[in-house]
């Protein structure tokens, strides 16, 4: 009898813990399928502006635990390297904006702040970003919404991925409307 009901409360222990972890993977999810559906045959070059790496992650709301610091140009490049696997566009981690090409869009991207708000059984994390191509700025806010935990880099990435994504449906649709 004792043994049943040590295995019935393990399985909803189990229950709580890996069912967070599947919802806070659907909106990471849904980009990749929104990525996917976006009509895209562009090629696009994208340079981490290095002075994003000062950004310090700002906390609002009670936390615990401390994840180290991510690489901001490692987790940028992945992001990039995610999206592209899930699109039609040709998206390309750059060092430097190169020479112009009509053929190709180059930007610079560069992360102004990074905003972590946790809340009782979620956190959300909003990067803002700054996208520059042929002196034009564009300002997106990227977010990952996770359920009960979640590390810097993950959200970071999930957060650089969404914007970039973002991005990426404004420069498509622009490109129809030419």
């Amino acid at each position: 009898m004792n043994q049943n009901l040590i295995a019935q409360k393990s399985k909803y222990l189990l229950f709580f813990l890996i069912v967070p972890i599947i919802v806070s993977c659907a909106s990471h999810k849904k980009v990749n399928k929104l990525t996917s559906q976006l009509n895209c045959n562009k090629t696009v070059h994208f340079v981490f502006d290095e002075a994003s790496n000062f950004v310090k992650i700002e906390y609002k709301g009670e936390h615990i635990g401390k994840s180290k610091y991510p690489d901001y140009k490692k987790t940028f490049r992945e992001s990039v390297e995610e999206l592209n696997r899930n699109s039609q566009a040709t998206l390309i981690n750059k060092e430097a904006i190169g020479i112009p090409m009509d053929s190709i869009t180059q930007v610079s991207v560069r992360i102004e702040k990074i905003v972590w708000d946790f809340n009782f059984s979620s956190a959300l994390m909003e990067a803002e970003l700054v996208y520059t191509m042929s002196g034009q700025k564009i300002n997106i806010i990227g977010n990952n919404k996770v359920f009960m935990a979640g590390t810097k880099k993950g959200s970071l990435l999930k957060s650089l991925k969404h914007g970039n994504y973002i991005f990426l449906t404004i420069l498509c649709d622009e490109l129809k409307d030419k």
